[in-house]
């Protein structure tokens, strides 16, 4: 095989299908059109830190011993895209790794490498769960279990023992009226599996009924750790306007609770198009952070796609305040000084 260009061009050209998933604050897929445009030196879609957090799904149909994943954390430009000296490298490696014969040295070097992960335990657990179901494989045997105890009012003095897995599993592979049975359910869970489920809830795309269900419990109980991980559960929804209102009400609620304003900030950047909105996370950022944690918090931020004015914005906002103005000019010195 000829040297590939890019990643896609590589894994196009290799005879496995795959998918690609970013795995930085949670766990989304990587539409073709974005990779496709990141493959051609465009900025990534979801940079977290300054880097792209990708996985590699990569099977053969015919062949289960040639599934694979790679974990890579790949460090990003100023602009959020790859530098070549990474791409370069990446290629070279992913190149050796796919031209191996044995299975157990191709794994060895898809994960002995310096770009190498190891996602934390809910994120490998929706991973598992999500790679399973594409893959046509069964679901972990905490499934049953942890699906009769969300959805069925089954009770247990120990949850934990349904595991993360067991939990990933549940809400993977959910229907509309599995979701429907879940925001029921809700109400009745004590308040540690209640937000363990809601914090599962991130790396998935819930439908209205459990958005609406979500949002009404967080408006009951008016608790900053129940509001932030609701704020966690609905960071993939498509229900822009009500996440919106309630992303308002939570951050006027809770003042004083900086993560609750660090959700906001890093699983819901689409919302900071709100000028508005914006301005109160980041006046609240400036309050409760020190001026390292606002710089990177913010110039994260910059990097994601439609935010690099974000600051500017802000800045000539008319009601900013003065401790705002002050962390954003201690931003604006601080990247001059490393120019």
């Amino acid at each position: 095989m000829t040297q590939a260009k890019s990643l896609a061009e590589f894994l196009d050209h290799s005879g496995a299908r795959y998918r690609v998933f970013d795995l930085g604050s949670q766990l989304r897929k990587v539409g073709k059109d974005d990779w496709q445009r990141f493959n051609a030196g465009e900025a990534y879609p979801y940079p977290h830190l300054g880097h792209a957090w990708l996985v590699l799904l990569m099977w053969n149909p015919d062949d289960t011993d040639q599934h694979s994943i790679w974990f890579m954390k790949l460090p990003l430009d100023e602009q959020a895209g790859l530098p070549v000296a990474v791409l370069t490298d990446v290629l070279n490696r992913i190149h050796k790794a796919l031209a191996t014969r044995d299975p157990k040295e191709r794994q060895r070097l898809l994960t002995d490498h310096p770009y190498q992960f190891t996602p934390g335990p809910g994120k490998m657990a929706a991973l598992h769960a999500r790679a399973s179901r594409l893959l046509g494989a069964a679901h972990s045997e905490h499934h049953g279990p942890a699906r009769d105890y969300l959805l069925q009012s089954s009770t247990t003095d120990d949850w934990q023992s349904l595991g993360l897995q067991g939990i990933a599993d549940v809400l993977e592979r959910m229907n509309d009226s599995d979701a429907r049975a879940l925001a029921k359910r809700l109400p009745e869970l004590p308040p540690e599996p209640r937000i363990a489920v809601l914090e599962a809830l991130e790396h998935h795309t819930p439908a209205l009924p459990l958005v609406e269900g979500i949002i009404k419990q967080a408006n009951e109980h008016q608790d900053p750790a129940l509001d932030t991980a609701a704020l966690r559960a609905l960071s993939q929804s498509d229900a822009t306007g009500l996440v919106r209102e309630f992303t308002a009400t939570a951050l006027n609620r809770h003042p004083d609770h900086l993560d609750l304003v660090l959700v906001v900030l890093t699983r819901h950047p689409g919302l900071l198009e709100d000028t508005d909105l914006s301005l109160v996370a980041l006046d609240r950022l400036a309050h409760l952070a020190d001026q390292d944690g606002f710089n990177r918090v913010v110039q994260g931020l910059a990097l994601q796609p439609r935010l690099s004015g974000l600051v500017l914005k802000v800045l000539r906002h008319p009601n900013r305040s003065e401790q705002l103005a002050r962390a954003i000019g201690g931003l604006i010195d601080a990247s001059r000084s490393v120019q």
